[in-house]
């Protein structure tokens, strides 16, 4: 008896997981569909991404900086170990 009901019990598991994998599967293969849709879009997500690009190279730029004015800074103030005010240090 006790093996009949893990026999049924197991069969549940593996359909559960069955029902569960093809429903992952079905969503994986509509994919590829969806994309050639989207391809008219295509132009202008590549010129958001370049745009992104420059977002950052400019804010690294701004930093960049920002860092060598404080290190300036604090070298004309004769505190070439301690960073400058206001640089977010806790000197």
């Amino acid at each position: 008896m006790r093996m009949i009901f893990s026999l049924v019990g197991l069969i549940i598991v593996v359909a559960i997981v069955g029902v569960l994998a093809k429903k992952q599967l079905s969503s994986v293969t509509q994919l590829p569909n969806a994309a050639p849709s989207s391809a008219a879009n295509s132009g202008n997500i590549a010129e958001q991404s370049k745009q992104m690009q420059r977002q950052v190279k400019d804010r690294l730029n701004d930093a960049t900086k920002a860092a060598a004015d404080a290190r300036e800074k604090a070298l004309d103030n004769g505190n070439s170990d301690k960073p400058a005010e206001k640089t977010g240090s806790a000197y």
